[in-house]
């Protein structure tokens, strides 16, 4: 059995793109967030899911999830995030003006 971020990533690479055409709009903050918030914590068989130790697996082993495209589809609330909502959370952690401009992509003054 294949497993893993090479698996994972082109699944959710496509999943992605179906998103982005029924949803144009949406930025991929926004689709990250349908993703992630619809996930299925449980398999279809209704049980938890393993890890390859076959015991119930934490948040590091499957992340949000089995991803859920049909509800993500439509997932009812989405959480966006802009480049500028990162900016307190940069100043926060010590970046200077000129390393969170390159985040943010705009210059930002006030930070030392």
């Amino acid at each position: 059995m294949i497993s893993g971020t090479s698996m994972s990533c082109p699944h959710l690479s496509g999943i992605s793109a179906l998103l982005k055409s029924a949803h144009p709009d949406w930025s991929p903050a926004a689709i990250k967030s349908a993703i992630m918030t619809t996930a299925d914590k449980l398999n279809l068989g209704g049980q938890p899911i393993k890890d390859e130790r076959d015991l119930p697996a934490n948040v590091f082993a499957v992340g949000a999830g089995h991803v859920n495209p049909s509800k993500a589809s439509d997932p009812g609330l989405i959480f966006d995030i802009q480049p500028d909502d990162y900016i307190p959370y940069l100043c926060g952690l010590g970046y200077t003006s000129k390393q969170v401009g390159v985040i943010v992509q705009k210059e930002v003054l006030g930070i030392l």
